[in-house]
């Protein structure tokens, strides 16, 4: 009865494995597990022992003619050959997500960053041109300089007026006659029927000696309408003259004798005008004594490299805007803007960057007998090139040069809607330039640039103060420049996940430049035009934030003060403002 239900059991366990599998004729692994209640209900595996379908049929056989010893009762497992068709494709999963199917999705962590060498941590990303990333890596110098070529536009020029004319007694017999220190004589140099151009004044001299009379008279000024040379224009003093007594044409000075009405005087008088005295008084009726004259494109005429500016090459558009409270040599305050666009050229190791400066500041054109003029200049436009030499893991090296083009306006004075000054803007400058980052950490940065600003030729200065033809006074050439400039850079807080602020980095910078030489002096005829200052000597720092906007965006408020005084201190203070947009 045992066998029977021993057999039984085995057969009905055969009987579910064959409908398990669906009716089809599949070779089946059976495993046997015995039962203990000794270790039922514990987690450690029990032994198994493999058999195949034939030779569960040759364990009945056996089984049959076996004693009616109790058997360990079996459970059988199932391992299914794969059938013949190919299995389907397992569904894609995102990266990193886990695949059991019994972690809740809101536990399931978002995709992994890829690894970002930008952020100052692991080498510098060889693609550097639109992310918020590679502008952490590498963040852009602020700068500080003013920027405006100022001049000096000085001396004076004279006119002389000399001639020969008929001497006439106006007050013979009322006190006044031949030879009389106390005559008043009149002179025509027209077509005047009554003399009336210059008159004597006051007592005459006896130059010669002798005692035969007076020789020598000074003369007044010459009023307008007169023949004789009036104030040649605005600014002009009559410096005085004289008329001495020659008796013909031809000496110059007195001659002995008593001269007689309608005798040959030498007539010689001057004016002459002062520009740029400094006497805080005035040269004139209406004339400022001091003008500042700027050179062509003030407060954009210089271009410093390193404002705004990165070692690193990228494709970026900018606009930068600076206002400068009480710019030195009376120009007041300025604002500034300069708009530029930089675009990588050669695999990310080359980029060429354009920039247009102007700003709302003292006019190019001045009226010296009217208010100043303020005016929205034009300045002179740069290009730069920039190749990057070395980029590893702690050190970005980069060399380049810029050139600026004249495209600022002429500087021009008038006087009585005359010009008498003007400085033509023909001068292109060349700017060599190195740029260096030394990653300290993974927050933090050093960045510096040595500049030259060389001018490759000069602007010719013309003048003249009477209002007649423009003479050539000479060609002013700039001073060589020499720009040094030092930033530390901290990344103060960043969120790369973050849809709007990513990133906040701190810049601290000092900045210096110095002339190489002394200024250049044009004169002549009595009138020179020569920078302000010999020499100068510029310390500024510049303290600034940057924050980087989505993938895309860079926003700079920064402030620069200067360091030094007198005329080596541009302003008062500068405030900025810089967005960077990366392509």
């Amino acid at each position: 009865m045992r066998r029977k239900l021993t057999r039984s059991r085995k057969l009905a366990s055969l009987l579910s494995l064959i409908l398990a599998s669906n009716a089809t004729a599949e070779i089946v692994e059976l495993s046997t597990i015995p039962i203990d209640a000794s270790n039922a209900g514990t987690s450690e595996p029990q032994p198994t022992m493999d058999f195949n379908f034939s030779d569960f049929r040759g364990e009945i056989a056996a089984e049959e003619s076996a004693d009616s010893a109790e058997l360990p009762l079996v459970a059988l497992t199932q391992a299914q050959v794969p059938a013949a068709q190919p299995p389907a494709l397992a569904p894609p999963t995102a990266p990193n997500l886990p695949t059991s199917p019994n972690v809740p999705i809101n536990q399931l962590a978002p995709p992994a960053l890829p690894p970002t060498t930008g952020n100052f941590g692991g080498a510098l990303p060889t693609t550097l041109g639109a992310t918020a990333g590679s502008y952490s890596a590498a963040p852009n110098m602020i700068g500080d300089i003013f920027g405006g070529g100022f001049s000096v536009f000085s001396g004076s020029q004279t006119v002389n007026f000399a001639d020969y004319a008929a001497g006439t007694i106006l007050n013979q017999g009322m006190g006044g006659g031949p030879g009389s220190a106390n005559s008043i004589l009149a002179f025509e140099f027209g077509t005047d029927i009554v003399p009336n151009d210059i008159f004597t004044t006051g007592t005459g001299l006896d130059t010669v000696g002798g005692g035969d009379g007076a020789d020598t008279f000074s003369i007044s000024e010459p009023i307008p309408p007169s023949d004789a040379m009036t104030a040649p224009g605005p600014g002009f003093v009559f410096d005085g003259g004289t008329a001495v007594f020659t008796g013909a044409s031809g000496p110059t000075t007195a001659q002995a004798g008593v001269y007689n009405d309608g005798d040959l005087w030498y007539i010689k008088y001057s004016y002459t005008s002062t520009i740029n005295s400094g006497s805080g008084g005035s040269s004139g009726s209406g004339v400022r004594s001091f003008i500042p004259v700027p050179g062509p494109g003030v407060s954009a005429r210089r271009v410093k490299i390193s404002e705004n500016f990165s070692p690193e090459v990228r494709d970026r558009f900018f606009l930068s805007y600076s206002f400068f409270n009480d710019a030195f040599g009376g120009l007041g305050d300025i604002s500034r803007y300069i708009l530029g666009t930089e675009r990588v050229l050669v695999d990310e190791l080359i980029s060429i960057e354009a920039r247009l400066p102007m700003a709302g500041t003292y006019g190019s054109f001045q009226a010296i007998d009217r208010a100043e003029s303020r005016s929205y200049e034009l300045g002179n436009a740069s290009l730069i090139a920039k190749a990057v030499l070395l980029r590893n893991q702690r050190l970005l090296l980069s060399s380049g040069v810029g050139m600026t083009i004249p495209t600022a306006d002429d500087t021009i004075l008038t006087a009585a809607n005359r010009e008498i000054l003007r400085i033509e803007n023909e001068t292109f400058h060349i700017l060599p330039f190195l740029g260096v980052q030394r990653r300290m950490s993974e927050k933090s940065a050093l960045q510096g640039y040595l500049q030259l600003d060389i001018a490759a030729n000069g602007d010719p200065v013309l003048a003249n103060l009477t209002g007649g033809t423009l003479a050539n006074l000479g060609t002013f050439t700039d001073s060589t420049l020499l720009h040094a400039d030092v930033a530390a850079n901290r990344r103060i807080y960043q969120n790369r996940r973050a849809n709007f602020l990513r990133a906040v980095i701190a810049n601290a910078e000092i900045h210096y430049t110095g002339t190489l030489q002394d200024s250049d002096i044009v004169s002549q005829g009595g009138l020179n035009y020569t920078n302000l200052k010999s020499n100068f000597s510029i310390v500024n720092t510049t303290l600034g934030l940057q924050f980087q906007l989505g993938d895309r965006m860079i926003v700079t408020p920064a402030f620069a003060i200067p360091l030094r005084t007198g005329l080596d201190q541009q302003f008062d203070y500068e405030a900025i403002v810089q967005l960077n947009y990366l392509r």
